[in-house]
C-alpha cells in the first residue's frame, strides 16, 4: 500500500479488501467466542415428564408392535397418528392404581427437575428466542430477566381458574377442549365484572406489590449487547453494536408528552407539538421533573457500563486498533 507507484484505483482497491478480511476475522472470532461460552456452560436439565408421558412411556413399545410388527420397517405418519390415538384411548381408561403410580413417577421426576435446575448458575437456563438467536452476543447480559408483574386481573384468576376448570371439566385424565377453554374464561370475565369491593383491593394491593418486585428486578437486569445487522443480513462493521446514547431527561419527557398528544391531538404539526413539549417542560414540577432526571441517571450509568465492556471486546479482543491504515 505504500508503493507509490500504484494507481489509486488500486490502492482503494487493496484498501477495501483488507477491511474485508477484517470484518471475516471478526466474525470468526466472535463466532469462536460463543461456541466456546456455550461449551463452558453447563446444560439445562429437560423437562420433566408428566403423568401422561409418564404412562406413554409404559404402553407405547406394545402399542408399536401391534401397530407395526416389523421392527425392521420405517413408521408411516398413519401408522404413528394410530399410536397416538390409542395412548389417549388407554389413557381414558386408565385404572385409578396406576394413574396413583403414574402421578407418584412424574412428582418425584418433577423433584429430581427442580434440584438440577436449582443447582444451575444463573443465565444457563436463557434460551435465545426469535430473530437474536443466532446473533452475535457482544457483551454478556447481568441477571435474569424478569417476568412481568401479574396484574389485579391476573391474580383474581389464579385464585378462581382451578376452581372453574374442575366444574367445567370433571374428568382430570383427558384434555381441554377449546370450547371449554373458552368457558372458563368467560366465566372468570363474569366474575370479575361482580367482583367484591373488598376482594377487589386486596387484588390491587397483591398487584401493587408484584409491580414493585419487577421493578426492581428490573432495574437490576442488564440485557446482553448483540452485534447490529445491516440491510442485508450481514453484522455491521460500523459500530460493531456499540451501545446508543442514554436518553436525557428532557428526552424522556418529550417521548411521554408525544405519545399523549399524538392521541390527544393528532392533527397537531411536528413543529407544533415540539412547541407544546417545550412549554410544558418547562412549566413542569420539581417533582414530577426530577423523576426523569433520576431514570435519565440510570440509563447513563447502564450505558456508561455497557460502552465499557463495548469498548474492550471490540478494540482488545478483536483486534480492530490496527485497522487504520498508518
Amino acid at each position: 500500500l505504500t508503493d507509490v507507484s500504484l494507481p489509486p484505483f488500486f490502492i482503494f482497491l487493496a484498501v477495501r479488501a483488507q477491511a474485508s478480511g477484517a470484518a471475516s476475522s471478526l466474525d470468526t472470532m466472535g463466532g469462536k467466542r460463543d461456541a466456546e461460552r456455550m461449551a463452558s456452560m453447563p446444560k439445562p436439565p429437560k423437562r420433566a415428564r408428566t403423568a401422561y408421558l409418564v404412562f406413554c412411556d409404559k404402553h407405547r413399545p406394545s402399542i408399536m408392535r401391534a401397530v407395526h410388527p416389523d421392527p425392521a420397517a420405517k413408521f408411516t405418519r398413519e401408522e404413528m397418528q394410530s399410536v397416538t390415538t390409542r395412548l389417549a384411548e388407554l389413557w381414558k381408561q386408565i385404572a385409578p392404581e396406576e394413574l396413583a403410580d403414574c402421578k407418584a413417577t412424574a412428582d418425584r421426576l418433577k423433584d429430581e427437575y427442580d434440584a438440577a435446575k436449582a443447582a444451575l448458575p444463573p443465565g444457563a437456563l436463557k434460551r435465545d428466542k426469535g430473530k437474536k438467536k443466532h446473533q452475535l452476543i457482544l457483551v454478556e447480559g447481568k441477571g435474569e430477566k424478569p417476568k412481568r408483574a401479574r396484574t389485579a386481573y391476573l391474580i383474581f384468576c389464579d385464585r378462581y381458574r382451578n376452581q372453574i376448570m374442575k366444574d367445567v371439566h370433571p374428568d382430570p385424565t383427558s384434555k381441554f377442549t377449546r370450547e371449554e377453554m373458552q368457558t372458563v374464561t368467560t366465566r372468570l370475565a363474569e366474575m370479575w365484572k361482580n367482583v367484591d369491593p373488598r376482594e377487589l383491593e386486596q387484588c390491587k394491593l397483591e398487584a401493587e406489590m408484584c409491580k414493585d418486585e419487577y421493578k426492581k428486578l428490573k432495574e437490576a437486569y442488564v440485557p446482553p449487547v448483540y452485534a447490529a445487522k445491516g440491510k442485508n443480513g450481514k453484522k455491521s462493521l460500523a459500530n460493531g453494536g456499540k451501545p446508543k446514547r442514554p436518553r436525557t431527561a428532557y428526552l424522556l419527557f418529550a417521548e411521554d408528552c408525544r405519545a399523549r398528544l399524538k392521541k390527544t391531538s393528532p392533527d397537531l404539526s411536528f413543529t407544533d407539538v415540539s412547541r407544546v413539549v417545550s412549554s410544558e417542560w418547562k412549566e413542569l414540577p420539581d417533582g414530577k421533573k426530577n423523576a426523569y432526571i433520576r431514570t435519565a441517571e440510570k440509563e447513563q450509568e447502564k450505558h456508561r457500563v455497557a460502552k465499557a465492556n463495548w469498548e474492550a471486546k471490540h478494540l482488545v479482543d478483536n483486534g480492530l486498533t490496527g485497522l487504520a491504515p498508518a
